[in-house]
């Protein structure tokens, strides 16, 4: 195979100064493996009886089949052709933590190799809601109604989708836990886990990564991403607008953030000093790089320092995006409004008000 496409390669003794191939011209299907092992057969069989065209004439003459009237007929086939016209237009995070991992739950479920024709929305969701978390199962069901509508413009599929309305219904079930997703620290918390940091030195390395998250809300990939360019010489605010995430073929520094190309955020004086003690303990163009020089590893800071340190803290484990979660509450607690805070951390206020209103007693949805 060569660049996904599929080709035969001849044995060597029929053109021993050179390797030879024939080039078929399409994609590696299961359909397209006949085609060519019944053309490699053809070809051994002219080699036995001495009549193999060395001119190669008689084995490209034909052309290859049209893509499009291989027919696709399995769930998987489907979503991963649609997923195809789609990779050169999102980004790599997108690609590695939407797509691939929906194509990867698809894989391991029981539709995996189900007729396109016989699949039961509902079917799929009973079997995501008991094998995966709710926000995944919306995640999951949003991108199979997509894949659906695609399959339907081009014709593939009769309509409606098989999914319409279901990823809604998933909605409504990841709301009902929406008490696992957002889970703050406490004001008390996060300085515990800043002083362990502080004076663990097997983990004080990223005491300062590790402040600076709190006190701007920003998201893991934005901390990691961002560089003394972005930052203003007096140290009075910084611009978010890379972000380094994990994408095919492993990390990628990608321009513009989640939900908007740039972000601004002024820093206090807390911030401040912050930047200033890492001013001060490298030189690299990283703010906040790993102990090599190079961007933070996300998961293996995870691993070896984050959750460690809550084990010696005694306090309940959670993930490093809780930090986030943990500025933005304890900004609404301080009484900030909540149209500030998103404009900081990157959110709409609709954002703000639909995820925290119900965490914070002070704060209520605005009549609009």
């Amino acid at each position: 195979m060569c660049n996904n496409k599929l080709r035969l390669s001849l044995p060597r003794h029929l053109f021993p100064e050179q390797r030879k191939y024939i080039y078929l011209g399409f994609k590696d299907t299961p359909e397209n493996r006949k085609i060519a092992e019944a053309k490699a057969k053809a070809i051994e069989s002219d080699i036995v009886y001495e009549r193999f065209d060395y001119t190669l004439k008689k084995y490209t003459q034909q052309p290859p089949p049209h893509q499009d009237e291989v027919k696709i007929t399995t769930l998987q086939d489907l979503y991963y052709e649609y997923i195809n016209t789609r990779k050169k237009t999102v980004r790599p995070g997108t690609w590695n933590n939407n797509y691939m991992v929906a194509l990867r739950h698809i894989q391991r479920s029981p539709f995996c190799n189900a007729d396109i024709s016989t699949i039961i929305g509902q079917d799929v969701y009973d079997w995501a809601i008991q094998n995966l978390t709710p926000d995944t199962t919306k995640r999951l069901l949003t991108q199979l109604n997509a894949c659906f509508n695609w399959a339907i413009e081009k014709r593939l599929v009769s309509e409606p989708s098989p999914f319409n309305g279901l990823s809604a219904k998933a909605n409504r079930l990841k709301k009902a836990s929406d008490s696992d997703e957002i889970n703050p620290f406490t004001a008390n918390e996060r300085d515990r886990i800043i002083q362990c940091f502080e004076s663990e030195p097997k983990h004080s390395h990223f005491c300062l990564y590790v402040r600076f998250c709190f006190f701007t809300g920003c998201r893991p990939s934005e901390a990691i991403a961002l560089r003394w360019s972005d930052v203003a010489g007096d140290l009075s605010k910084i611009t978010f607008n890379t972000v380094i995430v994990s994408g095919e073929g492993g990390r990628k520094r990608c321009d513009g953030l989640k939900t908007q190309t740039r972000r601004n955020f002024p820093c206090n004086e807390q911030v401040q000093i912050i930047l200033r003690e890492a001013r001060s303990r490298n030189n690299s163009e990283i703010v906040f790089p790993s102990k090599t020089g190079k961007p933070i590893q996300v998961g293996d800071f995870c691993t070896k320092h984050w959750h460690p340190v809550l084990e010696i803290m005694g306090i309940e484990h959670r993930k490093p995006y809780q930090m986030r979660h943990t500025f933005i509450t304890l900004c609404l607690e301080a009484g900030i409004d909540a149209k500030d805070v998103a404009t900081w951390v990157g959110n709409s206020p609709q954002v703000i008000y639909q995820n925290y209103a119900g965490r914070n007693r002070g704060l209520s949805i605005p009549d609009i």
